[in-house]
């Protein structure tokens, strides 16, 4: 008899909050820098991962295939974070160059944290304590590239350890609660330090011919563009932009920045910025300019 186990439509999605919710009723995970995945384990060594978006990436993540098709931990589905582990912190722009291509990569690894179905069952109403332990029964010992995060009752605490190793941020969670989809509840939220980067300076976006926003380049990869420039910085880099004129630095742009009037720049320069977070594309969330040059100096 064939077990059917369905996917969420959604995965449950942690609403963003400044505060971190305390009382004997929450518990807390590390939120793992990496691309959201579900994994759907059929017992006898199949294996099917899905984004975030529940869309097929068996081709894309070759090497956590490998990685899940020796588990025997029964027909199952696991919810989980697929991340690039540096040996200090996971690495989200790392795990993104994953996401395009099929390159056997060992620093990859799957973090699972919750548990939809076991042995076949749909255990979703299942409270989340009942579902972690679950869970973390199927995997009695933790190994390097495949293993349950931790569940730990001081949020306090484990928000000041990710802080002091420069983590990504906390998960709460509400101990009794079911799985729900996306983000309809009010069981889990996420608390994540802000990110600081200096990024290059590779464009200057106009607005009707005048300097609007400057479009940015981080360990490679563009990663969105930033305003609120004052008027004389405006000024500098009109000057800038018309004395160092170059070529677009990405083999790709997306439809928005090929619409967008664009003055590439041959010499790029630093700038620092602060954001809200990285976008599972990699683009900065509400970012914000800080100053120019490195700030090291």
């Amino acid at each position: 008899m064939t077990i059917v186990m369905k996917l969420p439509v959604v995965p449950m999605a942690p609403i963003t909050s400044p505060n971190i919710p305390t009382g004997p009723n929450w518990g807390y995970q590390i939120k793992w820098d990496g691309v959201r995945t579900l994994v759907r384990l059929d017992g006898n060594g199949g294996v099917e991962i899905f984004s975030k978006r529940v869309e097929p990436r068996n081709d894309r993540f070759p090497e956590i295939i490998e990685l899940l098709r020796p588990l025997r931990i029964g027909a199952c589905i696991l919810d989980g974070e697929i991340a690039y582990f540096d040996g200090t912190r996971p690495n989200f722009q790392r795990v993104l160059v994953g996401v395009n291509r099929k390159k056997y990569d060992e620093n990859l690894i799957f973090v699972a944290f919750d548990m939809l179905y076991d042995e076949g069952q749909d255990i979703r109403s299942f409270p989340f304590k009942e579902r972690y332990e679950r869970l973390a029964a199927k995997f009695p010992e933790k190994q390097p590239r495949v293993f349950v995060t931790d569940l730990v009752y001081d949020g306090p605490a484990l928000w000041e350890w990710v802080n002091d190793r420069e983590w990504e941020g906390i998960i709460s969670r509400k101990l009794d609660s079911p799985y729900v989809e996306a983000k309809k509840h009010r069981y889990m939220f996420k608390k994540r330090k802000e990110v600081r980067i200096v990024a290059d300076v590779v464009g200057i976006k106009l607005k009707a011919g005048y300097v609007s926003r400057l479009v940015l380049r981080y360990e490679g990869r563009y990663v969105g563009h930033v305003g609120g420039i004052d008027a004389a910085s405006k000024k500098v880099l009109k000057q800038f932009m018309e004395q160092h004129p170059g070529e677009c630095p990405f083999p790709t742009l997306s439809a928005s920045m090929k619409k967008s009037d664009v003055r590439w720049l041959s010499v790029p320069f630093p700038c620092r910025v602060t954001a809200l977070e990285f976008s599972d594309g990699g683009i900065l969330r509400q970012a914000k300019l800080l100053g120019f040059g490195s700030g090291n100096g």
